[in-house]
């Protein structure tokens, strides 16, 4: 967990202009200097002395929505519902392998059947199972009509939400995820929480110092979870300006998920998709877009997150979420910032990970190329160290 990377293009997910040629030194998986110039042999019998020219190194990415117990694809969701635990345990390890193999070494997972992904967290910080680093949501947590599925823990009033929640904090969340909208046969929407049960979630969490994410996708919804206090605001595919400005103020960061109409309607002639699914599809995509451009002008901070296995998207494909994000506005250093920093602080690990700084845990990748003059490049890791211990 000691090494030295030399002359190397640097790129530290603070925002900043990246530094052409620079050395970074991490001991015991720990980030110790950063700097220009000659550097003496460590003091340490064994490390690794890595030359990092054309190379880039960057934070290992994050992506702050996945279900690691789902395989994504077209019927993944379906499976996911109806799969025996351990199936979905199975799943959900290869997941979480599958994508810090891509350099993505930190997650949150925002529901599992079962509250599995608890589990998993605690096994992937023990070293038991290679994976990111895991903040993980118990099972999805809704008022009725979010969400169809019987993995799903529907409650009905303020005194069951108190239980769940409790319940949730004592086996080991590191979040609270909640469903917060509904949508009506004619399209409409309407929030399913209620200001009530939405501000005691939010009272509970924080008072166990964790977060709230609540999938929106609907006005009303989205602004009564801004409105009462929630985090995040997952999907976030209609957020009308005054919300947006709201979230602004709040501090409410957005999870836009882009990547999940996108795959969608990439996919809709192999997948003989229906004129319907595929009209739903591009509207949905059409509110994505112009609800994202709120945001952006109000100032909010997104964070990259894809879905995946909650969705047809598959696991390790941040990147695209990230190229999608640029489509919608975002810039090709504020797509990194939002799979580094700010995912960082969503998480609540800003103070250890997401950006490359000295003190920090060396959570890094490299990278062939250069990712400000293609995204795409984050696809080629040469390495990825997770604690400054190499894992490819």
């Amino acid at each position: 967990m000691n090494l030295i990377i030399r002359n190397v293009r640097l790129i530290d997910g603070t925002g900043v202009d990246a530094i052409s040629s620079v050395n970074v030194v991490v001991e015991n998986g720990i980030i110790s200097w950063i700097g220009e110039g000659n550097i003496s042999p460590l003091a340490h019998p064994h490390y690794d002395d890595i030359n990092g020219e054309d190379l880039t190194l960057m934070p290992g990415t994050f992506d702050c929505h996945e279900h690691f117990a789902g395989d994504g694809g077209q019927n993944g969701v379906l499976a996911m519902n109806d799969d025996i635990p351990e199936v979905l345990m199975v799943k959900a390890a290869a997941n979480a392998r599958r994508a810090l193999m891509t350099g993505q070494t930190s997650a949150r997972d925002v529901g599992s059947p079962y509250g599995m992904s608890i589990t998993l967290a605690r096994q992937v910080a023990t070293g038991s199972i290679p994976g990111p680093r895991i903040t993980a949501a118990g099972q999805w947590i809704q008022a009725p009509t979010t969400w169809p599925y019987s993995m799903v823990y529907t409650i009905e009033t303020p005194e069951q939400m108190r239980q769940v929640v409790s319940d949730q904090i004592a086996q080991g969340a590191g979040l609270i995820k909640v469903g917060a909208t509904g949508i009506r046969e004619d399209g409409s929407d309407y929030g399913t929480l209620g200001p009530e049960i939405a501000s005691l979630v939010v009272q509970m969490a924080h008072g166990a110092g964790l977060k709230v994410a609540a999938h929106c996708t609907g006005f009303v919804g989205a602004r009564e979870a801004v409105e009462a206090g929630i985090d995040s605001i997952e999907h976030a595919t209609q957020i009308d300006e005054f919300t947006a400005k709201l979230m602004f103020e709040r501090g409410t960061v957005a999870v836009p998920t882009v990547s999940t109409w996108d795959y969608k309607l990439n996919a809709a002639t192999r997948w003989n998709l229906p004129k319907e699914e595929i009209d739903l599809a591009e509207a949905r995509r059409d509110s994505s877009k112009a609800s994202f451009r709120r945001m952006l002008d109000a100032g909010v901070k997104i964070a990259a997150g894809t879905d995946a296995g909650g969705s047809p998207v598959r696991h390790g494909t941040i990147v695209h979420e990230m190229e999608v994000m640029i489509e919608c506005g975002l810039t090709t250093m504020q797509a990194i910032e939002s799979a580094t920093r700010i995912a960082a602080e969503i998480t609540g690990t800003i103070d250890h990970t997401g950006t490359v700084e000295i003190g920090k845990v060396a959570d890094l990748i490299l990278v062939d190329g250069d990712p400000l003059s293609d995204i795409g490049a984050i696809r080629n890791v040469w390495a990825v160290f997770q604690g400054g211990r190499r894992i490819r």
